[in-house]
């Protein structure tokens, strides 16, 4: 028996939806258009959530070749500092922002001085 390009499109689709990357009420199933706009919206999504997981990595990689070991930067800049770099890296994942008092940001300068400390540092919201 071959395999078809209406087997082809099920399988894709059956996929996604076991991965929760779509739901089959965003489509029906004789309508072409509507699937491939749901499997385009949930492509566009990944590719989002890729760059991010990317940016993610690349500022844990940057911190750790900066500071060498993350019980360094509570040694050096304190608890709330390592505990913040946390929230940085899952705010860059989530391509979100955390928020500092100018005195946290004072004393987490150092995410400023790595290589893409410009970019990272835009995912920081100063309060008061």
């Amino acid at each position: 028996m071959a395999y078809s390009c209406t087997d082809f499109v099920d399988d894709v689709l059956n996929d996604m939806v076991i991965r929760s990357w779509i739901k089959p009420e965003q489509y029906e199933p004789d309508d072409p258009q509507a699937q491939c706009n749901a499997v385009v919206v949930a492509i566009a999504d990944a590719d989002v959530s890729l760059r991010l997981a990317a940016d993610a990595k690349q500022f844990n990689a940057e911190l750790l070749d900066a500071v060498e070991t993350l019980t360094g930067i509570a040694e050096q800049h304190g608890a709330l500092a390592l505990a913040n770099v946390v929230y940085l890296q899952a705010a860059i994942l989530k391509g979100g922002v955390i928020e500092l008092t100018r005195d946290e940001a004072e004393n987490f300068t150092f995410v400023r001085d790595l290589p893409s400390g410009g970019r990272w540092w835009q995912s920081i919201k100063l309060i008061e």
